[in-house]
């Protein structure tokens, strides 16, 4: 009898308690940026959405909990140009795609082409400009906009980049 007295109360703990289904996925984002200019300066804006990149984001999207950024980097695709041409600087930027204030994402200085080309580099990534996307794959329509602006050294520019931008995403769902 004495048993009884101790299960009823752990029961209905149990009861009240809710229960939560977790769990983590990635995403890599991509965005191609196809620079063709005559001048050394340079600008292209796009668009990423979230739910084009993974099943898993689009199916979860109402109960996603969070969005980290684990890394970026970005790849020289093709490149056309002298083997001393370089990206003096370059900003990627972030922001909402009804036109309001991009934020600065990461910036590249000093970036021979012919050196990266073909080679995968990670790059450093603005706490302000994470947040900012971090904020806008977790809304409604799970999109953002990135702009790549920059200078190179010697004209024309020529060049394709892909950045990466690697994600893991959490997704709780209670169940009671």
């Amino acid at each position: 009898m004495r048993k009884l007295y101790l299960l009823i109360p752990l029961s209905l703990s149990f009861l009240f308690s809710s229960c939560e289904l977790s769990k983590d996925f990635m995403v890599n984002l991509e965005k191609e940026f196809v620079v063709n200019y005559a001048a050394t300066s340079y600008s292209q804006v796009g668009d990423v959405d979230a739910t084009k990149f993974s099943g898993d984001f689009d199916k979860y999207r109402e109960d996603l909990k969070s969005i980290d950024i684990v890394k970026l980097s970005y790849v020289v695709t093709s490149y056309t140009g002298s083997l001393t041409q370089k990206i003096t600087n370059a900003t990627l930027k972030v922001g909402d795609t009804d036109g309001s204030p991009l934020t600065d994402l990461a910036s590249l200085s000093n970036v021979l082409l012919s050196a990266v080309a073909a080679k995968e580099q990670e790059i450093i990534v603005n706490e302000a400009g994470e947040e900012v996307l971090e904020d806008l794959l977790l809304g409604d329509d799970s999109t953002a906009r990135l702009s790549f602006a920059g200078a190179a050294n010697e004209a024309p520019v020529k060049f394709t980049i892909k950045f990466k931008i690697q994600c893991k995403v959490k997704y709780e769902k209670k169940l009671l």
